[in-house]
């Protein structure tokens, strides 16, 4: 991981696309309501659906708000600029 990535849990409570998005607005030293809607880069619907559960491996990449989005089967979000 390099030093302008960073990697966060979800909490139990959260969904998968708040983690993402509260990911990003502190990556982006930004407020959340500042960056663009998450379902121009992806569905959150499906996003939450697809980690919600027992999974124990695989992951997902996509791009949002400049930054490069890794969401992983034990629920954590590492987030990093695009360059």
């Amino acid at each position: 991981m390099s030093a302008s990535t960073s990697q966060s849990a979800v909490e139990p409570d959260d969904s998968v696309s708040m983690a993402v998005v509260r990911a990003v607005s502190s990556a982006a030293d930004r407020p959340v309501l500042e960056l663009p809607p998450l379902y121009g880069a992806i569905d959150p619907d499906a996003l939450d659906a697809l980690f919600d559960g027992h999974r124990t491996a695989g992951r997902i990449e996509f791009r949002y708000a400049g930054f490069r989005v890794t969401v992983r089967a034990d629920r954590t979000v590492s987030v990093s600029p695009v360059e």
